[in-house]
Formats: structure tokens, C-alpha cells, sequence
């Protein structure tokens, strides 16, 4: 990675956060820049879609949605609440810290 490069991307970060963007959308913003003035345009808009769908594309990150869809099904079916009563019966006494 050459130095511009660099550059480019610490000033536009600092840059977003300076003007209070969340930093979650100062990476992407200051990535996509960075991406657009260190290759071609055409060739831009491929690489970021193809980027975006490679990162996507992982079976860690797919856990994350159905953990959720699992914990509003058991809320919705009323076994979460169960779940915890069960384990006030089997750990309530002890001690906790």
C-alpha cells in the first residue's frame, strides 16, 4: 500500500469524525473514497461489489441473524421465559457475585 493511500484513508476517517459521523460509517465512507481515487471508476464499482458480496459470504456472519430470529421465536412462543425459570430452579440459591 503506498503512502497516499494511507493518507487519503487516516484524513478522510479523521475527517468524518471530526464532522460526527458514527464510526461505523466513517470506515465505510473513508474506504469507498479511498478506493475510488486509488483505482479507476469502472473498475471501482466492481471490486466494492465484489468485496462486498466475498465478506457477506461467511457462515459466521449468518449466525448472527438467526441467533436473533431464535431468540424472538422462543420469546414469541414463551419458552424463554420457561428457560429462565428452569434455571432459577437449578442455580437460583447459589451465590452469584
Amino acid at each position: 500500500m503506498e503512502w497516499s493511500t494511507v493518507i487519503v484513508l487516516c484524513s478522510t476517517f479523521f475527517f468524518f469524525l471530526f464532522l460526527g459521523v458514527p464510526i461505523s460509517f466513517a470506515i465505510g465512507l473513508s474506504s469507498l473514497i479511498t478506493i475510488m481515487l486509488s483505482i479507476p471508476f469502472d473498475a471501482a464499482i466492481t471490486v466494492i461489489s465484489q468485496k462486498m458480496a466475498s465478506g457477506l459470504d461467511s457462515f459466521s456472519l449468518l449466525a448472527i441473524p438467526f441467533f436473533i430470529l431464535a431468540g424472538n421465536i422462543m420469546n414469541r412462543g414463551g419458552i424463554a421465559l420457561r428457560l429462565i425459570e428452569f434455571a432459577k430452579v437449578i442455580g437460583g440459591r447459589l451465590p452469584g457475585p
